[in-house]
Order: C-alpha cells, then sequence, then structure tokens
C-alpha cells in the first residue's frame, strides 16, 4: 500500500466496515509505524482489497483487511489472507485478528485457513457488538528457527 492507495482503500474500508471504517487519518498514520505493513490487492490496476498488519515480536496481528463488496465470494479474501501467511513465513510464530461475531462469511474463510476461535471480547465494536479473538498457530517446519513454517491445526 503506498499512500497513492488512499483513496481506493478507504472507500472499500467504509464500504465494508460502516461505523467501524478506518478514518484517512488512521490509515495514514500506519505509514508512519516501524510494525506495520500494509498490502493492497489489485486486480488489472484496481485495487479491490487491502490488509494491514501489525508485527510485534514473533506475532502478526491482522488489524484490519477487507475486499470491495462486489468481489466477495470469488476467492479474493483467500488469495490474499493465504497471500500474507506466506509472507510472513519464518518472521512470525501465529497470526491474531479480531472478527465481528456476525460475520459469519469472514469468520468461515478464516476457519477454512486454519484459524481457530480462541475467545470472545464482549462489546469489542463501536456499536457494541462482540467480537470473536481468532488465531492461526505456525508450525516450524525442519530444523533452523525462523526459516520456515506451515499453518497446523491447533484444535478447538
Amino acid at each position: 500500500m503506498q499512500p497513492s492507495d488512499l483513496e481506493e482503500v478507504l472507500r472499500i474500508s467504509e464500504e465494508c466496515f460502516n461505523s467501524d471504517a478506518w478514518s484517512r487519518q488512521a490509515f495514514e498514520k500506519e505509514f508512519n509505524l516501524d510494525y506495520s505493513y500494509r498490502f493492497v490487492l489489485e486486480e488489472d490496476g484496481e485495487v479491490i482489497g487491502y490488509a494491514v498488519v501489525w508485527q510485534i515480536y514473533d506475532e502478526a496481528t491482522i488489524m484490519s483487511i477487507a475486499i470491495k463488496k462486489d468481489r466477495w465470494g470469488k476467492g479474493y479474501g483467500k488469495r490474499l489472507m493465504k497471500f500474507l501467511i506466506e509472507y510472513f513465513k519464518g518472521k512470525v510464530s501465529r497470526f491474531v485478528l479480531d472478527v465481528r461475531r456476525s460475520n459469519i462469511r469472514a469468520i468461515r474463510l478464516y476457519q477454512s485457513i486454519g484459524f481457530k476461535i480462541i475467545s470472545e471480547r464482549r462489546g469489542y465494536y463501536s456499536d457494541g457488538e462482540d467480537a470473536f479473538q481468532m488465531t492461526l498457530e505456525l508450525e516450524e517446519n525442519g530444523g533452523d528457527k525462523g526459516k520456515a513454517f506451515e499453518a497446523v491445526n491447533t484444535g478447538g
């Protein structure tokens, strides 16, 4: 994600998150954070999705992720999630995210990749809706720590 992508990213955020959409200022702040990684998903030069991920030590927290509504159900969300997992392989041991309890589409997507619900956050969103905290544990694959990881189910 570059500053020039912000108009399209803001439109996607507002379309997908309504009351909890990030402001321009929130996105702009991310460009000044050393631990913030920003990505866009493009198709034919058009931004159709984005993700903001914070890497703190060996944990990647997906702070915001969205796909344009007219592209839902076409595999773009899964493609972006798989890209993030590949990008952070060898850098983190797990991913964490929060998702609205009512967002069944996203929950199913995350579960299809291997994420598990680990807790519930009561009244997490500005409208009072609860969130599920989900995590994907990555397992070391091979001998040297940090070289290669793969997603594993940790029960639950």
